[in-house]
């Protein structure tokens, strides 16, 4: 698989795995899922909340209004989802796997420092 198509299938399988993350920490949590957007440009298909637009390269998870813990887990469920994907994906490529890791670990960064920041502001 030629380098370019081998970044875009894991950059595609990083960003469904990271919103079906959020999708399914806002289920449990008990916060209704009101749009699951997968992809970028135009609309390919709208399905009840789901709507696949036409290149899979960045997503979105709209959910009812959460605060404290809810939204905590919420934002967990997207880099936890992520980490249960890149063993899957590691199995059918490794190098497709190898991205997806280096994804995964960036989105965990990102998390940890925007917990910081915010934790930070409760306290000033």
């Amino acid at each position: 698989m030629p380098f370019t198509i081998t970044v875009l299938v894991a950059i595609a399988l990083a960003v469904l795995s990271h919103e079906l993350g959020h999708t399914c920490a806002a289920w449990l949590v008990g916060a209704r899922v009101r749009r699951f957007r997968y992809g970028w440009g135009p609309i390919l298909v709208r399905l009840g909340v789901l709507e696949w637009r036409l290149l899979p390269i960045a997503g979105a998870v709209e959910t009812e209004r959460v605060d404290g813990w809810r939204e905590f887990v919420i934002a967990l469920g997207g880099v936890f989802g992520q980490w249960i994907a890149w063993p899957l994906v590691e199995i059918l490529s490794p190098m497709v796997g190898a991205w997806v890791w280096v994804l995964s670990v960036l989105g965990t960064v990102r998390l940890i420092v925007l917990l910081l920041i915010m934790g930070k502001e409760k306290t000033s």
